[in-house]
């Protein structure tokens, strides 16, 4: 009975051990297929906190006590895509999808693709990427 008894718990560790494989790729396979799924993207409110801390220097006691509803209705957002090369593309923020290109602005200050807010307060755009927060370009006064 002992060796009936190993050649169980063999077999349990086995069958353990595809299924922790079977899930392990199942999330990775997910993980690829979902951009969204591994990252927490910024609200476009929290980017325009981002810019009146960074740009305009509001001091972080005072953005402390901002709520959503003092930011609203001053300034416009829209959900893009900023190439290297400064490259700016409208993008579907469900699926990250090119809409149309939107023009272009001055390089971002790391390279590669950024998906990013479009901020546009005080006749100026500043292009706030969506998962670190970091101020990546900004153009001339439209």
């Amino acid at each position: 009975m002992n060796g009936k008894n190993k050649k169980i718990k063999i077999f349990i560790l086995f069958l353990f051990s595809i299924a922790f494989t079977l899930v392990i790729y199942l999330f990775i396979l997910n993980s690829l297929g979902n951009p969204k799924f591994n990252s927490i993207e910024l609200l476009p409110e929290e980017a325009f906190i981002i810019v009146l801390h960074e740009v305009y220097g509001y001091p972080l006691s005072e953005i402390d006590s901002i709520t959503f509803n003092d930011v609203k209705g001053k300034f416009t957002y829209q959900y893009v895509m900023v190439r290297g090369n400064g490259g700016v593309y409208l993008l579907d923020q469900d699926n990250r999808s090119t809409i149309k290109a939107l023009g272009n602005t001055t390089p971002p200050t790391t390279e590669g693709i950024h998906y990013a807010w479009e901020i546009t307060t005080n006749n100026t755009k500043i292009y706030v990427d969506s998962t670190s927060g970091q101020i990546i370009s900004s153009s001339k006064k439209i």
